[in-house]
Parts: structure tokens; sequence; C-alpha cells
């Protein structure tokens, strides 16, 4: 019994000075709740959900494509056709940390401020088809950093697509890599 206590205590020392070793690494950063982190118009960016639908504490998005571009205007990127699609999106730490590590005022991307992780969306809508008969659409991919080359914004793969179209009769898996999980490399 002895050596089991001695055992674990020496384990909790370990632990507790690795954790102490990460805690202080960690306190290098600036966070959102310090109040020093600003999106890309300069704004504080604050805990929770903002106007947008975006929740970088949570590295969630949940709102519009209107809202995806961050401009309430209407238009996803000046154009209205999915504007009122709703769109969810999570990505990882590696794709965008909710921490300033770099000291740039800045959420950090990735370590060379390329985002290398991954990010999932999740697009629901109704639309009404030629027929004037209201369809329903669900769409979600998985996209992952895998370098230069990638189709996808030059370094970007979407590695799983699913569609649900009620109005062109589009069901289920579409494509899928042939590497398991959300990156190739993190």
């Amino acid at each position: 019994m002895k050596g089991f206590i001695a055992v674990t205590a020496a384990l909790f020392l370990i632990l507790g000075a690795g954790l102490g070793t990460a805690m202080a690494k960690k306190n290098d950063c600036a966070t959102i709740q310090d109040g020093t982190i600003v999106d890309s118009a300069g704004n504080p960016i604050s805990v929770g959900f903002d106007q947008y639908g975006y929740n970088y504490q949570a590295r969630l998005f949940n709102g519009t494509y209107d809202g995806a571009d961050r401009n309430l205007d209407g238009t996803y990127w000046g154009d209205p056709t999915y504007a009122d699609w709703n769109l969810s999106m999570k990505w990882s730490e590696e794709w965008l940390s909710n921490q300033d590590c770099d000291h740039d005022g800045k959420l950090d991307r990735g370590d060379d401020g390329n985002s290398k992780g991954w990010l999932t969306n999740h697009v629901q809508a109704k639309y009404v088809d030629a027929d004037g008969s209201t369809q329903h659409y669900s769409y979600f991919c998985k996209i992952v950093w895998v370098g230069p080359g990638g189709s996808l914004w030059g370094q970007y793969e979407i590695i799983q697509e699913i569609i649900n179209d009620t109005g062109t009769g589009e069901h289920g898996l579409v494509f899928k890599a042939v590497n398991p999980g959300l990156g190739l490399y993190k």
C-alpha cells in the first residue's frame, strides 16, 4: 500500500509539474476574456456568440451566410442567393485558435499564420423550385489543410461531402476521402 501511495504521489508531482509548465506557456497567450483580441474590423472579440453568429471561444459559428462574411447586408460577399441559408461551422484550434500567442492582437491561425487544421460546414435551407414547391436542402462537408497544391484555396481539400436535396433527389454521401477523421495532418 505504501508503494502504491508513493507511486501515486510521484505521478501527481510529475503531472503537476507538467501542468504547471503547460499553464505557464498558456498564460503567455492573450485570451478572449482579456479583451485585447480584435476581429478583422478592429472590434474587440468577446466570449459567446456575436451579432454575426460567431463564438470564437467555442470555435463555432451558428447563423446565416449573411453573417458569415461579418457584414449583415442581406448578401454573402455581395451575392444575395444564399444569404438567408442557415450555416453551422466548427473548427479546430489549428484552423483558428481562441488565443493570441504571437501577440498581434488577433486570434492565431496555425503556426505560421495559415490555418492548418480542419473546418466543418453544415448548411440547412428551404427553397422554392420551378414548380412552386418548397424543397429542403442539407449540405455537410469536412475541409482540411493539406499544404500547397490543395484544390480548395490552394492549400485545402474537402474530405467528405453529404447532400440531401428533396428538389433534386440527391441523398447521402457524395464523396469521402480515403483517410479517416478530420485531418490529414492535425
